[in-house]
């Protein structure tokens, strides 16, 4: 399967979609309309032959607090501000009859690399997520995100390793 997420659009089909969670059911169906016109989210879309939604992520624009980043990532920051510029991966989701396929992987790297392009034109300096739960957690360690001290916030520090992977040095 050739792989290619679209913009949010209604004309997909999102009523099959049935992941493991409620509430990344719910967001889909209920709220991924509302925040995409409000401007709050992107929600980026994998659809089938069919035009269903068999995956989805979402992404928003954030702020790191200073006093969560961790001191080997905060020496390389400039000092003096109270926040770092982040980009929220805020929901990913994959259907039930489609999981185990490699299309959360798939997603993901589809979600970093957006990430990685955005930081080329405005100031960013790392992915956040907030994981559903455990299986979530050890899903994005696999994909480098490392957990936050004394939270269950992960990131992923956007640099010229993370650019360069791309080939967007």
């Amino acid at each position: 399967m050739k792989f290619i997420t679209v913009d949010f659009d209604k004309k997909y089909n999102r009523e099959r979609f049935s992941c493991s969670h409620d509430s990344l059911n719910n967001y889909l169906k209920r709220q991924a309309t509302k925040e995409s016109k409000a401007g709050l989210a992107k929600v980026y879309l994998l659809v089938n032959t069919s035009n269903e939604v068999i995956g989805y992520y979402s992404l928003s624009s954030s702020e790191l607090p200073k006093d969560c980043i961790p001191d080997v990532m905060l020496k390389k920051l400039p000092k003096g501000y109270t926040g770092y510029p982040a980009i929220l991966l805020g929901r990913l989701a994959v259907t039930k009859n489609e999981t185990g396929k490699g299309l959360g992987g798939e997603l993901l790297v589809d979600a970093i690399h957006r990430c990685v392009i955005h930081s080329l034109s405005i100031g960013t300096c790392v992915i956040m997520i907030d994981p559903i739960d455990e299986s979530a957690t050890k899903f994005y360690e696999k994909f480098m995100f490392k957990r936050l001290p004394d939270s269950d916030r992960m990131l992923l520090h956007i640099d010229f390793n993370l650019r360069s992977h791309f080939g967007l040095e």
